[in-house]
């Protein structure tokens, strides 16, 4: 039996202790990182963390960008995000 291309990824990340990417939900912290993100291009880390009352959002911007939902510029020692797509 043959596995398709997207079978065997997944398989690949289990192998090797990571687990497959989980669809956003509606109400998750990481769709209200990213809703807040798409609704403010080139939010700071320190504005994100104080509109959705967070003590770090580290973790969830660190797995958006892993998704490819997000990017991360940085300016000197200024560093803002963005949704993928977006300049």
């Amino acid at each position: 039996m043959r596995r398709t291309p997207k079978a065997s990824k997944v398989m690949n990340r289990v192998a090797r202790g990571k687990k497959p990417a989980k669809p956003l939900r509606g109400g998750t912290q990481l769709a209200k990182v990213l809703a807040l993100i798409k609704a403010r291009p080139g939010i700071r880390p320190s504005e994100i963390n104080r509109r959705l009352k967070l003590a770090q959002s580290d973790a969830p911007r660190a797995a958006l960008i892993k998704r490819g939902l997000i990017r991360k510029e940085k300016d000197g020692t200024v560093v803002r995000y963005y949704a993928a797509g977006h300049h």
